[in-house]
């Protein structure tokens, strides 16, 4: 009785606080052929690899993985806010980061078993300090959330520039 109290003692002990069901697991970043082909990857790649570094999640170069995460970016042709002098053209930008097992075929239109997000109402679509920052956004939170299924939304407001 007394060895089993003190084992559970230093398996908590030894548990980081808020250590999640991700802490420590291996996983490969996976992009659409289009993504890699146009060198759009160059900017999704690196603040999605930081985040999960940051997140305590383990890189690999190769196969066996616990996880594959995908990013998928997306923007609507945008529309006429406010009214008067205040009016402005503004678009939804929208980045998603998924989760999902090794074995789980993520299908072409990068729909992940588990997913996060992030949305943004912005005057320029295509600024790239407001991608990083949804990209991170999101893939904070898909950590911090990580379900086996489902898809999440979370408000990107913060990332707007000022």
């Amino acid at each position: 009785m007394i060895l089993r109290a003190a084992l559970a003692a230093a398996l908590v002990a030894a548990t980081p606080v808020g250590a999640g069901p991700l802490d420590g697991k291996r996983y490969m970043i996976e992009l659409t052929s289009s993504q890699y082909g146009s060198g759009y990857g160059e900017y999704l790649v690196p603040p999605l690899a930081a985040a999960l570094a940051k997140a305590g999640l383990r890189t690999a170069r190769q196969p066996p993985v616990d996880i594959i995460v995908n990013v998928v970016t997306g923007a609507d042709v945008g529309r006429w806010v406010g009214t008067g002098a205040s009016r402005q053209w503004l678009y939804t930008v929208t980045v998603t980061v998924g989760i999902s097992p090794e074995a789980y075929v993520i299908p072409p239109d990068g729909t992940p078993a588990f997913g996060v997000r992030a949305k943004l109402v912005t005057p320029n679509p295509d600024r790239e300090d407001e991608l990083d920052c949804l990209i991170r956004l999101a893939a904070r939170t898909a950590v911090a959330n990580w379900r086996p299924t489902g898809m999440f939304g979370t408000d990107g407001s913060a990332c707007r520039r000022r």
